[in-house]
């Protein structure tokens, strides 16, 4: 197979600033693309505040407005002004108006955006590419889960209910919870336009395979990757941190397990301190306690010094994660506790790498917690094994060529006239 530098476009509800860790991850994977000598622009949607167009290096940014992010009144957060399951018209011909300026050989989509650039795709034969990044292409809630469990259940009217604990319980938040589930119902048929999809662990894949109705190889389980850590010394803010504590990172809401792992730590008999960072979410709030410390919106070298001095990780899930987290542990040594859930069974070898406890419980949690902080050596050699598995599979040397090989094959079979540049 040959090799080129391709034009690339990647189209992503969620891009940096957004403290989300899909963001960070398609800012990882352009970054990485453009090291490579690939033309890549990133087309996302428009934040308050951030400009309109910017350059990182080679990589052009367009962020963009659609018709549906101008009405405040539709999000809770100014900063999550992402489009719905469903063409905006304004945001496609925003979209059109790039696409024709970059003239891109892969599209590369992640998110509902997918949607607005899919009518564009139709008149040219460039290959799409999809990453599951959620499961909103399936659930009008986006986590499959329903009360606090895992939801297997297919796409059906009673998604409504459950769905406006997400968007609300007042008249709006119905209506929203309405709007997304018929348009989530609606569009998930023009998803066949996409050439191939990338999942980003196994259960994701195989939760994808029973409600999108694709055959097993159109979807390509590529993992997530994390560079090796930077650390520039210890920052003003990371000073704050205890000397002895575990580590929560994530965001601060009830289906990432904090509730369960609060109660959990509350049954330890230890000094050792409880370290929660996370982004503030709507409608949940938690706060720091005896020996609890509650860190909001902390910086990325903040976290990344947390992780640097805590003693393990701790991500306790109760809904089918996408554990970008669980990386970052992972590439600084260190013995991850976490639920068997989603994609944790990926990163997290057993009693080898960390520890895997059922989600929602509380007692092999606090157990599990227990045996690390008792057994130092323990979580210093899983830590090491988690670090090497890391070097093995969650660096971008392996997951960007798989990712590249990928565009390339559909570049191939796409039949392209046009000049390309030979890498």
């Amino acid at each position: 197979m040959e090799a080129y530098n391709l034009r690339i476009l990647i189209a992503s509800d969620v891009y940096p600033p957004q403290p989300r860790g899909a963001a960070k991850q398609v800012q990882l994977l352009a970054r990485e693309l453009s090291r490579r000598d690939h033309e890549v622009s990133v087309c996302t949607t428009a934040i308050p505040g951030q400009p309109k167009y910017e350059e990182d290096n080679a990589l052009k940014i367009y962020r963009l407005q659609g018709f549906f992010s101008r009405i405040p009144f539709l999000y809770r957060d100014p900063v999550d002004r992402f489009p719905p399951p469903l063409k905006d018209w304004l945001l496609a011909r925003e979209l059109r108006r790039v696409f024709q300026k970059e003239k891109p050989d892969i599209v590369h989509a992640n998110g509902w955006i997918v949607y607005s650039i899919i009518p564009i795709l139709r008149e040219s034969n460039v290959p799409l590419v999809f990453s599951l990044l959620g499961y909103e292409t399936i659930c009008p809630a986006s986590g499959m889960v329903k009360k606090a469990a895992v939801c297997d259940m297919s796409l059906n009217h009673r998604c409504i209910p459950c769905s406006r604990e997400l968007y609300g319980l007042g008249l709006l938040g119905t209506a929203k919870s309405l709007a997304v589930y018929f348009a989530t119902k609606a569009n998930k048929s023009k998803l066949k336009s996409v050439d191939r999809f990338i999942a980003s662990n196994s259960h994701v894949k195989q939760v994808h395979l029973r409600h999108l109705g694709v055959d097993e190889e159109d979807i390509v389980v590529i993992r997530f990757f994390k560079y090796a850590p930077a650390m520039n010394g210890q920052t003003e803010m990371a000073g704050d941190l205890p000397q002895d504590f575990v580590l929560f990172v994530g965001a601060l809401i009830p289906v990432k397990g904090v509730d369960v792992l609060i109660e959990a730590y509350q049954k330890l008999s230890t000094r050792t301190k409880l370290v929660l960072i996370g982004v503030k979410r709507h409608g949940y709030h938690y706060k720091s306690g005896e020996g609890i410390l509650l860190v909001e919106d902390a910086p990325d070298d903040v976290v990344m010094q947390a992780y640097q001095n805590c003693r393990f990780a701790i991500f306790p899930s109760v809904w089918p994660d996408f554990p970008t987290v669980a990386i970052e542990a992972m590439s600084h040594k260190k013995a991850i506790i976490a639920s068997r859930i989603g994609g944790f069974p990926d990163l997290v070898v057993d009693k080898e790498t960390g520890i895997l406890v059922p989600p929602n419980d509380v007692e092999a949690l606090s157990d599990a917690m227990r045996y690390l902080l008792e057994n130092p050596e323990v979580a210093s050699t899983m830590g090491q094994k988690g670090y090497e598995r890391w070097r093995r599979l969650f660096t971008p040397e392996v997951a960007v060529a798989r990712i590249e090989k990928l565009y390339q094959s559909l570049f191939e079979d796409a039949g392209y006239c046009k000049e390309v540049t030979k890498a």
